[in-house]
Parts: structure tokens; C-alpha cells; sequence
């Protein structure tokens, strides 16, 4: 292997590693973000079927 190659790879695994360590956590930041957005959700369709007086789908009295 020549040092030009030997360079290379290692600018490569440096660029890989630096690009993975900044997006691992941005993407569990996301999924929490995703998380918090499901439960908002789920609450104010709950209040809406209450105010509207609706059962869910696949409910019925």
C-alpha cells in the first residue's frame, strides 16, 4: 500500500467517524421529538372525539 492510499483511508474513516458521531445523536433527539408529537396528538384527538361526542373506530356501546 502506498502512503498516498494509506492517507486516503484514513481521511475516509476520519470524515466517517466524525459524520456518525454528529448524527447519532441529532436522530435520538428526533425520535424523542417524534415521541413527545405522538402524545400531543393522541390527547387532543382524545378532547375532539370528547367534544364531538364520536367513539374511536372499532368501539361501539
Amino acid at each position: 500500500m502506498t502512503p498516498e492510499l494509506i492517507g486516503i483511508l484514513g481521511v475516509g474513516v476520519a470524515l466517517a467517524t466524525l459524520i456518525f458521531a454528529a448524527t447519532v445523536p441529532a436522530l435520538r433527539e428526533l425520535r424523542r421529538d417524534v415521541g413527545d408529537l405522538r402524545e400531543r396528538m393522541a390527547r387532543l384527538e382524545g378532547l375532539f372525539e370528547g367534544f364531538t361526542g364520536r367513539q374511536p373506530p372499532g368501539e361501539t356501546q
